[in-house]
């Protein structure tokens, strides 16, 4: 092994002695042999391409136009001796997989925000600094941010310079997203994060060269990420390009691509449940970011004969469990290469996903805000969010309790229940917003039947709809906006 390979095997050894104290990874290998194996499985990708002329975005880039415009990245944007912060704001999952590739060869870190505007990127460059941004639309950046549009062609004949692969323990990726449960943060990512899940789950199930990706979610949230760029890059499939929104986009989409796997939110199989639609060559439906609902799940099935795998996580924990759902939700199950345990009611976990920003015991388990329930020899029951249980006149309510009372109501498609400081600043105040053509006097006299007084909203407000994210996640913000008006 030369020099400079020996020299970086030996700090990502280190790095994994410091993270598991010794232990064996959650593989069951000993770390040697999985940091080394993940090594050279990113040396060998990041080289070249197995099949240069693949399409990796369908009717649009293939592989090799990829890596053209990697080293385009490469020669324009980050130095091989200096670190680098870019900001990515586009939604084309060509350009994003050829910028971390370019990241993945030099000293960079690639920060995503959850909306392409100039107010986000110039915090972001605050809080950051950045040395560049990579745009899709011409926006006004701060002083001393390069601008690099997005959408130059590839530049034919250019090869990735591969002779550098960076430590898997080293920060790759930020995060820099909404707050939907709070104020706006970053969450890194390490390289080890992101391509030792996309590789667990390409393997897992079984993606080949041959198979075709639609998603409705966009590259910038970490499960767009995940399943819609790194996934199908790790494998040598292909993935779509754009974000589709509306049912007869995706529709189209699927069957005119011949689509074997869809990448989707509980919003869209919602919708999806409700038409007539084919596509015969689906063999997976992948659902995250928010809570996806018997209903909905059956619709699909009876539509299409798959239950949609839901994957259960979030941006800074990574992957944590999935379940099958077809008619019924069955429990949890935790992918087999994470270690759980309950700690007072609440999950806890230890994973190679997480990132490294939250805190860990000493035996590398993180607390998460979920609480769960034990099912069965090796899965549990989400029970709600710690953070969803609150104190009202020095009483315990559970937010989430009192939106499934609303939806018990026929005329409720959606709602959202929320708690914000009372006006003395002294307790909780309870909201709730309902997607409903019933009125907030007839929702609260069917809460008022089932409800203790204190659990009662204060404030009813009914809507057509919940606003959501791009990437499927309940709109705090906006939530908040209709709630306050």
């Amino acid at each position: 092994m030369e020099t400079a390979g020996r020299a970086l095997f030996h700090q990502a050894m280190l790095l994994v002695m410091r993270l598991f104290h010794g232990k064996k990874l959650l593989t069951g290998l000993p770390f040697s042999i999985v940091i080394m194996t993940l090594y050279q499985r990113l040396k060998t990708l990041a080289a070249s391409p197995k099949d240069p002329e693949r399409e990796y975005v369908l009717s649009s880039r293939t592989y090799n136009d990829v890596y053209a415009m990697a080293a385009d990245f490469q020669t324009r944007l980050f130095a091989p001796d200096t670190h680098t912060s870019v900001c990515l704001c586009t939604t084309d999952r060509a350009v994003t997989a050829a910028v971390l590739l370019a990241a993945l060869t030099r000293p960079a870190t690639v920060i995503l925000p959850h909306t392409f505007s100039q107010s986000v990127i110039e915090r972001i460059d605050m809080e950051h600094g950045l040395s560049g941004a990579i745009l899709e639309d011409p926006l006004k950046l701060p002083k001393n941010v390069k601008n690099v549009p997005a959408g130059r062609p590839p530049a034919f004949g250019k090869v990735l310079d591969a002779s550098f692969i960076r430590d898997p323990g080293e920060v790759f990726v930020k995060l820099f997203t909404g707050g939907s449960t709070g104020a706006p943060r970053t969450w890194s990512k390490t390289i080890g994060n992101l391509f030792s899940e996309a590789i667990y789950h390409a393997e897992k199930m079984g993606i080949t060269a041959e198979d075709k990706f639609v998603a409705t979610v966009p590259p910038n949230h970490i499960y767009g990420l995940l399943f819609s760029v790194l996934t199908p890059l790790v494998a040598g499939a292909a993935t779509i390009d754009g974000v589709l929104t509306y049912p007869h986009e995706i529709q189209s989409a699927l069957a005119g691509q011949n689509a074997t796997t869809l990448v989707s939110i509980p919003l869209h199989y919602k919708m999806l449940g409700a038409m007539d639609f084919s596509a015969p060559a689906l063999t997976r439906a992948l659902c995250s970011a928010a809570r996806l609902y018997p209903e909905d799940s059956g619709a699909f099935h009876a539509k299409t004969g798959l239950g949609v795998t839901e994957i259960y996580g979030s941006t800074e924990t990574g992957g944590i469990a999935s379940r099958l759902c077809t008619q019924n939700q069955p429990h949890f199950t935790p992918l087999d290469c994470i270690t759980w345990k309950l700690a007072e009611s609440r999950l806890a976990i230890r994973s190679d996903f997480i990132s490294p920003e939250l805190p860990v015991d000493q035996d590398g388990f993180y607390v998460t805000s979920d609480q769960a329930s034990v099912a069965g020899p090796n899965g549990f029951y989400l029970e709600g969010r710690a953070d969803r249980i609150i104190k009202v006149a020095g009483k315990r309510v559970d937010l989430d309790e009192i939106r499934s009372v609303m939806m018990e109501m026929s005329q409720i498609t959606d709602a959202f229940v929320l708690s914000v400081a009372d006006a003395g600043g002294r307790g909780n105040e309870i909201r709730a917003l309902a997607a409903t053509r019933a009125s907030a006097a007839q929702i609260r006299k069917h809460l008022t039947k089932q409800l203790p007084g204190h659990a009662m909203p204060r404030k009813i407000k009914t809507t057509r709809e919940i606003p959501v994210s791009a990437a499927g996640k309940y709109d705090n913000a906006e939530i908040r906006k209709l709630l306050e008006a």
